[in-house]
């Protein structure tokens, strides 16, 4: 796929960008159907997201005999039974699905669970998730391509466990989640948590769902038996809008996008931030519309402990600011689909500027140009690094290969990102 655009498309002309709506959110569509998986009763979701980690999670809870119906909106699951597997299941590459389902899978299903996905999906971490579970008497046989988890054989009425989350806050999440659903109160605790803003995302869907779960610092309290079944519209995914947002700062032409939600606590809401802190104008014009204008006016110098999937599409957009750029707080991103610390260091060589790793946490970016006859990128069959060098691509040019991995989270996305071009 060529990346190249037409002259006025790539470095801009002044006019407006086309709107952009932005697709539902990965990560809150994967929670609330857990949840309304889990909460007694019929749920009716509105605006959830269609992409392959949503398809992968819908697909997993018909296959342990939850009713979902999802063709059309709004999606209706009828939650509340116990989980039962009549087959394998296959979960694609999506972390969230595992991570999420595993716990309450260990506590809660009637019999072992077979599960299978990409390869790299079980080379990510899964101990401190496993270790607490297994210590509950849950057992995990790895496997070729998957494995087999064997739930509990008496479940508890609460969980008090001390979790390693300093690779994943998912692990801490699927914990939150499954203690939900039994009848006592459970509290978790830890030292430090990779990715909080996350925490706080499941702190309020958990919520929604009638759970008033308490997040402190290092603490977690889950009442147990609050669970209830919603009718909910899904926000719209700031994840998603990242690269619509930075291609507003790389052309200087104003964009508007929506629907995004002012209140919500998915971390890479900080995008707003760091491009104010840049020199670009934000503002809200309608309750759910942000309008974004203005070229970069510095580099970039932002702490993303709390948003590191925001890496890749930083780090192509520092490739094009007017300054050096330090970008910190990275150190999950070499866990991710793919190394996306070491995939965005080449992705700023791409395009010609200078990457210095230090550690495995921080990525210092000087621009630059790039030669004009260099291979196509190679996203590493991850979505968030083909969103980065789309980005780069309206400077730049170029080629990239497996452009359909974007599929994993925003299947219409170059569809979506040529309508805002006007192409």
């Amino acid at each position: 796929m060529h990346l190249s655009l037409p002259e006025d498309s790539r470095l801009g002309s002044g006019e407006a960008l086309r709107p952009v709506r932005v697709p539902g959110s990965k990560s809150a569509t994967n929670r609330a159907l857990l949840l309304a998986a889990m909460a007694p009763g019929e749920s009716l979701l509105r605006g959830g997201l269609e992409a392959e980690d949503t398809r992968w999670m819908r697909q997993a809870l018909r296959g342990l005999g939850l009713p979902l119906e999802d063709q059309g909106e709004p999606w209706r699951l009828l939650g509340g039974q116990r989980p039962h597997a009549e087959g394998p299941l296959w979960l694609g590459a999506s972390g969230t699905t595992l991570r999420f389902l595993l716990p309450w899978l260990a506590l809660a299903a009637e019999g072992p669970v077979r599960l299978e996905g990409d390869p790299r999906l079980f080379e990510r971490p899964l101990g401190p998730l496993l270790d607490p579970l297994q210590a509950l008497g849950a057992r995990w046989s790895p496997e070729a391509a998957g494995a087999w988890l064997h739930p509990t054989p008496v479940p508890p009425r609460r969980l008090d466990l001390r979790v390693d989350a300093h690779l994943s806050s998912q692990f801490l999440s699927g914990l939150a989640l499954a203690a939900a659903t039994l009848p006592g109160d459970s509290l978790l605790t830890w030292t430090e948590a990779a990715s909080p803003s996350y925490l706080g995302l499941t702190t309020q869907w958990l919520r929604r769902f009638g759970c008033p779960a308490e997040l402190e610092p290092g603490q977690w309290r889950i009442p147990g038996g609050t669970l209830a079944p919603r009718n909910l519209e899904l926000p719209g995914d700031w994840s998603g809008a990242a690269a619509f947002l930075a291609a507003s700062a790389v052309t200087g032409r104003s964009l508007r996008l929506g629907p995004l939600d002012p209140e919500d606590a998915q971390g890479d809401r900080a995008m707003v931030a760091i491009l104010g802190a840049a020199g670009c104008a934000v503002r809200w014009v309608e309750p759910q519309i942000l309008e974004v204008s203005g070229r970069l006016q510095r580099g970039l110098d932002a702490d993303l402990s709390a948003c590191p999937d925001l890496g890749p599409v930083l780090a192509a957009l520092a490739a094009l600011a007017p300054g050096p750029s330090e970008l910190r707080g990275l150190h999950t991103l070499p866990l991710k689909e793919c190394d996306r610390l070491d995939a965005s260091a080449e992705l700023v060589r791409w395009l010609g500027g200078h990457a210095q790793v230090i550690g495995d946490h921080t990525l210092r970016i000087a621009p630059g140009s790039p030669s004009p006859d260099r291979a196509p990128f190679d996203p590493r069959n991850d979505h968030r690094m083909a969103f980065a060098a789309a980005l780069g691509g309206l400077r730049w040019g170029g080629g990239l290969r497996n452009p359909q991995c974007v599929a994993k989270t925003f299947p219409d996305f170059w569809n979506v990102w040529r309508g805002m071009l006007g192409c």
